[in-house]
């Protein structure tokens, strides 16, 4: 409690004790606590006062920079607390080197590189500046090196002020100073290092930032915030995809800078690279496109992925090629050599050192290596038909638990992270983890979560009953012509929204309407928001905001009191039926017995209860969640107050027009 900086509130002073008993015993802590009930500024202040003691270092990872912010603004809080020893509390948020390198923020050929990309270019960046030619390299990295009076100013703000970073940014950019370097003068001196997921579990980029620290890992107390997101998070940095626009890319740049032979006279590299492309095609039209009925072949226009047999891939290969398989990996290696030389080439001229060839290289050579029981292999065909790829994807995110194993100790948290067994198993922790669920500490009575039972998305039914999708729209065309409150409504995918958004009418609803987009840009989601937000504090004013279940906006951001009143849930947000799913439910099966309930179930709930969380986030918010889906009641267990309506726009009133 000598760093907590607020009164504290229902179960804040229980989630501290825990905190601070499994320091002490150097164990791992896996806890659920609702959205706004202070998770963060509990596990700071906690874990802040025993690193402060134990001479213990803390790394806070988070999957977005929204909850990066949130960390340093908490951090600031506690700096005021503890006013007179302010210095002993200094915490740097990093981000990763495409946001924190001001030359690839403002060149648009840089700024999609990969993380190696732009390692290799700013190496070369540096290198020129050294040659001493007045005239060369990045201006941002010249200036650091031959400023130190601007760079030490710099550095004293950045103590003084505890930044975010993206104020750092901001701030060296308008006295042309990097960033990236000045962060890694500061890494050492932090009590805490806030930085995206990849920092911890990318093994070049942990070393890293480990060489920065000057520690150890067993110094080192690891936070993941919004760890419900991990799992997903690790199986997809650790699966791998070789498309065909891939392969066609590869083609382009062997006949830009040179077409050399592989292992015979007449086999070039563009050669090879239109064989695979024909192999992927194949394998699509083979276990995607066409299914037999009956003994006939036909289209099948609904399926988007399907497994693959174990070494297809590579026996096709070897058999078009007429090759062996000494002579397949003697390819493999050719290509990374050939790709290496092109990355050199580009880097020599300034330009971004991609090369497709060297990631076909790498792709082949990890496609050949994987450990089968942790994949699975899929032909995927998600795009119309325009760019079939092939995909090796990890089935098993336990795969980084010998990295959290490094650590001090471990402290896993979610606003929405039940049944905590499934996390604590799929993650490989161990079974004597500590695992606690929080109630809410807010009351029951401002919030109210009810379900109808004559409507549903489930795909059967809407067939058979083509009243259901009118009966939705109705409804909510009903509360935002009745509720003059600002109102979000959730549906399971980007899809569903834009069908709903197509045939919806909205000429006679006397309010504003906002639509997240799937590929919009961070900026233009938050402006979006911002309106939406701002017409719930103006008098006479509403809106409604259209999203996705599992999207941007369901998580993390606040909506606090008029700014979100109704929340309206369309459907329940299963995982689509692919292959890639069935063979994460049957490893689930094999490996837990639990195959359903581990990669069905609770996720579906979770994602529900990220969209209801959006609704109170502080003791005097109240707000009102609709599932609009018979199948709500499967949920009871996680919503446990969760109650079907008879006559919602009735029940929706009465809860509104209740005395708080």
């Amino acid at each position: 409690m000598d760093l907590f900086p607020y009164r504290t509130r229902k179960n804040q002073r229980a989630i501290m004790d825990t905190i601070n008993k499994i320091l002490n015993f150097e164990e791992d802590f896996i806890f659920e606590s609702g959205t706004g009930s202070g998770k963060t500024i509990c596990t700071l202040a906690s874990t802040l006062s025993f690193a402060l003691k134990n001479n213990k270092k803390i790394i806070y990872t988070t999957r977005t920079n929204a909850q990066q912010r949130q960390v340093i603004v908490e951090l600031r809080q506690i700096r005021k607390k503890i006013e007179k020893n302010r210095d002993k509390i200094f915490g740097l948020g990093i981000q990763g080197r495409a946001n924190m390198c001001i030359l690839a923020r403002n060149n648009p050929d840089y700024v999609k590189g990969t993380s190696d990309e732009l390692s290799k270019l700013c190496s070369n960046e540096k290198k020129k500046v050294r040659s001493n030619n007045k005239q060369d390299g990045c201006i941002y990295f010249r200036r650091f090196i031959e400023d130190k009076i601007k760079v030490d100013k710099t550095l004293d703000w950045i103590k003084n002020e505890l930044p975010t970073a993206e104020e750092t940014i901001e701030y060296c950019e308008k006295y042309q100073i990097c960033p990236y370097e000045l962060n890694k003068l500061l890494v050492k001196d932090a009590s805490i290092v806030v930085v995206p997921y990849v920092y911890v579990f990318e093994n070049m980029i942990r070393n890293m930032l480990f060489d920065w620290l000057s520690v150890d890992e067993k110094d080192v107390i690891l936070i993941v915030d919004e760890a419900h997101n991990l799992p997903d998070y690790v199986r997809d940095l650790f699966s791998i995809q070789l498309s065909v626009w891939m392969l066609q890319n590869c083609v382009i740049e062997s006949d830009k800078y040179g077409n050399p032979t592989l292992i015979k006279d007449d086999l070039t590299v563009s050669d090879f690279c239109k064989i695979l492309i024909d192999i992927v095609r194949d394998l699509r039209d083979t276990y995607v496109n066409n299914i037999f009925e009956n003994g006939i072949i036909r289209n099948n226009l609904d399926k988007e992925d399907a497994f693959i047999p174990t070494n297809e891939f590579e026996t096709e290969i070897i058999s078009r090629l007429k090759t062996t398989s000494k002579k397949f990996y003697d390819i493999i290696s050719d290509l990374i050599a050939y790709g290496e030389k092109i990355q050199e080439y580009k880097q020599k001229k300034g330009k971004l050192p991609r090369s497709y060839i060297h990631k076909l290289g790498v792709f082949l050579e990890f496609w050949n290596n994987l450990e089968d029981n942790k994949y699975v292999k899929l032909i995927v065909d998600s795009s119309e038909g325009k760019n079939p790829r092939i995909e090796a994807y990890c089935l098993d995110p336990s795969i980084v638990n010998y990295v959290i194993k490094k650590f001090y100790s471990s402290i896993h948290m979610s606003g929405t992270l039940e049944p905590l067994e499934e996390y604590r198993d799929s993650m490989g922790l161990s079974i004597d983890s500590e695992l606690v669920s929080y109630p809410s500490p807010y009351s029951n009575e401002n919030r109210k979560i009810l379900y109808v039972s004559d409507v549903t998305t489930k795909y059967e039914e809407i067939l058979k009953d083509k009243e259901i999708i009118e009966r939705m729209k109705i409804y909510i065309s009903k509360i935002c012509t009745i509720f003059p409150k600002n109102t979000m409504v959730f549906f399971p995918s980007f899809n569903y929204l834009s069908k709903f958004k197509r045939d919806f009418n909205f000429e006679n609803l006397n309010r504003n309407f906002y639509f997240e987009e799937q590929k919009m840009s961070q900026s233009a989601l938050m402006e979006i928001v911002n309106e939406f937000k701002s017409s719930g504090l103006e008098e006479g004013k509403c809106a409604t905001l259209f999203s996705v279940m599992g999207g941007r906006i369901s998580e993390g951001m606040n909506f606090p009191a008029e700014q979100l009143e109704i929340a309206l849930i369309v459907g329940i947000p299963y995982p689509k039926p692919t292959a890639k799913q069935r063979g994460l439910q049957r490893y689930y099966e094999l490996k837990f017995g639990k195959g359903w309930e581990y990669t069905v179930e609770a996720p579906t709930a979770r994602k529900l209860l990220q969209s209801i969380g959006r609704l109170i986030r502080d003791e005097k918010d109240k707000g009102i969640a609709v599932i609009m889906d018979k199948r709500a009641n499967r949920f009871k267990k996680y919503i446990k107050d969760l109650h079907e309506t008879n006559d919602l726009i009735n029940d929706i009133e009465l809860f509104m027009n209740k005395n708080f």
